[in-house]
């Protein structure tokens, strides 16, 4: 029988996580069934990757945010068409979307060109910045001259942002 699971989590053992759990109560998400973890996205999320080992194909996972589901556009896409793939519905609480739906599938899939977009670009970017870098513009330092007291400049820095 295909079960309903719910993911909440944030980064920081001093935050609450009682907001995302009214959420996913709220649209029927069990509470013996929601997964909780106090853990930066940006780290090893083991409470996340053992939901993911369990989730079978009709069940549902259910999410406070998208963000919860990966570090960024592009990670939470990856785990999207992971789950997709598996058959696997996932709600996003807070967007109104199932990926169960045309419309849910749709946003997903915008959401993935916007990310393959930004990917593409990076390398053009980082080309950009590299070709611009050894070229910027390089603003005058305003030193201290010993014996004449520090005044403040133009915009009104203060002394001690001039540099000895």
């Amino acid at each position: 029988m295909p079960a309903i699971w719910g993911y909440a989590r944030v980064s920081r053992e001093d935050q609450a996580l009682a907001l995302q759990l009214d959420a996913l109560e709220a649209v029927g998400v069990p509470s013996a069934n929601i997964v909780q973890e106090k853990e930066s996205g940006a780290r090893q999320r083991p409470a996340f990757d053992a939901l993911l080992k369990k989730l079978k194909t009709g069940d549902s996972l259910v999410a406070w945010k998208v963000d919860r589901l990966g570090r960024d556009a592009l990670a939470a896409l990856t785990v999207a068409r992971d789950l997709d793939a598996r058959g696997v519905r996932i709600v996003i609480t807070t967007l109104g979307v199932d990926s169960s739906t045309p419309a849910g599938r749709m946003v997903f899939g915008v959401l993935a060109q916007l990310a393959e977009g930004s990917v593409k670009n990076l390398g053009h970017y980082a080309a950009s910045w590299s070709a611009w870098w050894p070229k910027r513009p390089v603003a005058p330092v305003v030193r201290h001259q010993p014996g004449r007291s520090a005044r403040r400049g133009q915009a009104g820095c203060p002394r001690f942002l001039t540099l000895p």
